[in-house]
């Protein structure tokens, strides 16, 4: 439903439904490609988007059945819209948003990084665990 709801408002290629699904939900989920072209193409196969290349790229529309679906559903997409608002304004935002951002740097960088640096940051992890313990026990 997220990606045809981003797609309600304009064409686009799957890495900027990734990047609008992950403004929703304030950077605290990033849908990878592993999710949304999985999801595009089944989307397409029940003919509710349609796709074409543009260059390198191919960027998706939402057809008429595709709106008539979100149509028929638009209580259900509310209450998904209004779970995302709750998350992203409850008070534990601030911390899901800080571990996801956390996550995302090492997630992206683990390849790339030398055994001394990935053992350099496991011990910057292991001493932010510890002060977080510790916070947590007073």
């Amino acid at each position: 439903m997220l990606v045809m709801h981003v797609l309600s408002s304009h064409p686009a290629h799957g890495y900027a439904i990734a990047r609008a699904i992950a403004a929703m939900f304030e950077g605290t989920y990033l849908p990878s490609a592993g999710v949304i072209y999985p999801t595009l193409q089944r989307l397409e196969d029940q003919g509710y988007v349609a796709g074409r290349r543009e260059g390198e790229t191919t960027v998706y529309h939402l057809t008429e059945a595709g709106r008539g679906y979100l149509r028929r559903n638009e209580q259900s997409l509310a209450e998904l819209m209004r779970f995302i608002r709750n998350r992203a304004e409850g008070p534990d935002f601030p911390i899901l948003r800080s571990a996801s951002k956390l996550q995302m740097t090492i997630a992206s960088n683990l390849n790339r990084l030398t055994r001394a640096e990935k053992t350099q940051v496991a011990r910057i992890l292991d001493e932010a665990n510890e002060k977080v313990s510790r916070v947590l026990k007073d």
